[in-house]
């Protein structure tokens, strides 16, 4: 059950959702045993695909970090980043030596069907790293020290230029563009830091640009909303808290940076 009241839509433009967390690589693993890792989801997730490693991210606070650059000296091979999918490719897991994520999505070509919520998502993905610390203390390791954790919703929202309701501003009311025409295109990113008291733990990143459907080649708006931090202690608890309160945030930014107009297409509810 959702924690307290959120707004709700039955028809909301999201193409996409991950959740996940970062943490230490445990030093007994090494990439070898990625086969003994996707054995503990395989029978869920019976196909697999390869991709670069992720870089390690994290959120800092205070004065402005100095510019990085994107060179590092490693010791020992480089470790892939493993996707195990569904059948369908609808959700999968995100696996490298110090990362877990899980996606639902849209696939393309294929029926677009209602996204299952978060509450369920999220079930999903606790199982999933309580399974990967189990495995992590199997082989001895330490217990896994979760460094930062994520979540990440992404929209879809398609401008029709013949209807009513075609421009940016019909959908983003962020945007103040009522003495200009319509633009071709946006780039939008706004970042705010979310604190407890005094505290700052995490950031909000909210981004949008315009795109085109690689599909329908309709005109679209992407658009992003993102919480990340450190959860307080590294456990998982405190991760899953985490989630589920940058959960909130998004969702309630969403409605707020979002048209009533727009509210109305995605048949807003509550």
């Amino acid at each position: 059950m959702r924690s307290r009241d959120l707004p709700e839509f039955d028809n909301p433009p999201l193409n996409e959702m991950i959740v996940g967390v970062q943490f230490n690589p445990a030093e007994t693993y090494s990439q070898i045993r990625a086969g003994e890792v996707w054995s503990l989801f395989k029978k869920r997730y019976p196909l697999h695909e390869e991709h670069p490693p992720l870089l390690p991210q994290f959120e800092t606070f205070g004065l402005p970090a100095p510019p990085q650059f994107g060179f590092n000296m490693v010791n020992g091979g480089q470790h892939d980043r493993f996707w195990f999918l569904t059948p369908d490719r609808r959700e999968l897991i995100q696996f490298q030596e110090d990362r877990l994520l899980h996606n639902w999505r849209q696939v393309d070509g294929a029926p677009t069907v209602k996204y299952p919520r978060f509450e369920n998502i999220l079930d999903k993905f606790s199982e999933e790293a309580t399974e990967l610390s189990r495995y992590f203390s199997s082989i001895g390791s330490r217990p896994i020290t979760f460094n930062q954790a994520e979540i990440t919703y992404t929209n879809h929202i398609v401008l029709n230029n013949s209807d009513i309701g075609s421009t940016h501003v019909d959908y983003l009311n962020v945007l103040n563009l009522e003495r200009v025409v319509d633009p071709d295109d946006i780039v939008f990113i706004m970042r705010r830091v979310l604190s407890n008291g005094e505290n700052p733990f995490a950031r909000l990143i909210v981004e949008a640009k315009t795109a085109v459907h690689n599909q329908t080649f309709q005109r679209m708006v992407v658009l992003s909303l993102t919480v990340r931090g450190n959860p307080p202690d590294g456990s998982l608890e405190d991760v899953l808290w985490f989630l589920k309160l940058g959960h909130e945030v998004i969702v309630e930014e969403f409605t707020a940076i979002t048209t009533d107009y727009a509210h109305e297409v995605w048949g807003r509810t509550y």
